[in-house]
């Protein structure tokens, strides 16, 4: 008995460039939650139906073999793959003045259907007393996300910041990354939806107390008090994702740098575009220092490069304690838009995660290595760096043959922070950036491999 048949769109051609809108196919949920597309192959999920179609053809009863071109749920891909991907999508972009819905738009506007805002509340960020922290209006922290200001004793402060957690778990061989994004969407869903503890859980902070703080983390199985989820005792990567510093930001902004003990800070903005102000300066000139309500920074050295700038800044606090902390500043980046070539922002990605890698063989090297990332907003910049360096983090570890989602990467950090990567022109910007990064590294390790066998 055939139920609701579901409309799934699928773009489908014959081995040549189509010279009309692409074939859509009607993909139908049968008894038992079977799928299928009218043939008498059925699947028990669009996963399987859409990977199937990817490597077999359709026949038609006019004898026409169609194939399976660019399905919008078919976003995973192995990395060595990424250049047929890319131009299958700019093939599809070009048909699009037939309205067909397909390729780096089709996707992008999908993510528009997939957001899961309505789980979500933005209570804190909406209050009377917390309104004028916020740099848009519109762009608020998730309650269940946010990054939460310890108190200290004695002392009526706020624990509000607009800056959030970005969480991702190591993506390995032994499952594909469409299986990871959701699964790590779903540990996200489940951590903010978590019962136990009666009422929805926030990110756990050392605003806690001790016993509180040991019975969250054995419930949630946390492996810092900043909430990371821990599949495992490999140290991973974590993000915030912050908006750029108002003038009554800067003391918060710092406050949260020395509780997450964060050691490196990417910032991807300047501090005025177009005549208007996107960020306010919360460093000192080189070779002065300024105080942050309890913390002393002072500008150490400042070593400018190409496309961007590094700074680095030791930080003290009222126990004499001190941190140095490296301030990474991308300056040709446009807001809303993307930067011209990626080849700039690649080096600024790879000297990043060159100095974390060397921070974290330090011997006071923080639990957790975390990254802070803002721009203006702290979402369309920010976000497409974040998903463009988790999915060059996973090529790193698992190699060309390993399974890539743009689309499910940009769902889970859209999960923990709305709005993040804001249009069409930056999620495209991760796919061409993406695939300039693969092609230069098999360069590189054929380069590599030659030297070996001369």
């Amino acid at each position: 008995m055939l139920m609701q048949p579901v409309r799934h769109n699928c773009a489908l051609f014959d081995g040549h460039p189509p010279v009309s809108p692409a074939s859509q196919c009607l993909i139908n949920l049968v008894h038992h939650n079977k799928y299928n597309v009218g043939s008498g192959e059925q699947f028990d999920d669009l996963v399987g139906l859409i990977e199937h179609f990817r490597l077999y053809p359709m026949i038609e009863n006019s004898g026409d073999v169609l194939r399976l071109l660019q399905p919008v749920s078919g976003t995973r891909l192995r990395a060595h793959d990424i250049d047929q991907k890319v131009q299958e999508m700019r093939e599809m972009e070009d048909f699009q003045k037939l309205d067909y819905n397909t390729g780096f738009d089709g996707e992008f506007q999908s993510l528009k259907m997939l957001d899961d805002r309505h789980i979500f509340t933005t209570n804190e960020g909406m209050k009377a007393e917390n309104t004028t922290k916020n740099r848009y209006r519109n762009i608020l922290p998730y309650d269940q996300t946010r990054v939460v200001l310890g108190r200290r004793d004695n002392k009526c402060e706020s624990d509000y910041i607009n800056a959030s957690y970005v969480r991702t778990t190591r993506l390995s061989d032994s499952c594909s990354s469409v299986q990871s994004s959701n699964e790590s969407l779903n540990s996200v869903k489940s951590l903010i939806l978590k019962s136990d503890l009666k009422k929805v859980t926030p990110l756990v902070t050392k605003s806690l107390s001790d016993d509180a703080l040991r019975e969250v983390k054995k419930s949630l199985k946390l492996d810092k008090i900043n909430g990371n989820i821990c599949p495992d005792p490999v140290k991973e990567k974590m993000y915030i994702a912050a908006q750029g510093c108002l003038s009554n930001t800067k003391d918060d902004f710092w406050r949260m740098i020395w509780q997450e003990d964060i050691r490196v800070i990417a910032m991807i903005t300047n501090e005025v575009e177009n005549g208007k102000k996107k960020c306010e300066r919360y460093w000192p000139m080189s070779g002065h220092e300024e105080r942050y309500d309890n913390l002393i920074v002072r500008s150490i050295s400042e070593t400018h490069y190409e496309e961007y700038l590094v700074r680095e800044i030791d930080v003290h606090n009222d126990k004499h304690c001190c941190r140095t902390i490296y301030q990474y500043q991308y300056t040709a980046w446009p807001d809303h838009g993307t930067p011209p070539d990626p080849d700039g922002l690649l080096a600024f990605i790879d000297d990043i995660n060159r100095r974390m890698s060397e921070i974290a063989q330090e011997k006071n090297a923080p639990e957790q290595n975390v990254l802070c990332v803002h721009c203006s907003a702290g979402v369309g910049r920010t976000g497409t760096f974040i998903v463009l360096d988790m999915l060059i983090d996973k090529v790193k570890s698992s190699g060309f043959s390993c399974d890539i989602d743009v689309h499910s990467t940009v769902k889970l950090v859209r999960a923990q922070r709305s709005g993040m990567v804001q249009n069409k022109a930056q999620y495209r910007f991760i796919y061409f950036a993406l695939q300039n990064y693969i092609e230069n590294r098999n360069i590189k390790m054929k380069k590599q491999v030659k030297l070996i066998y001369q």
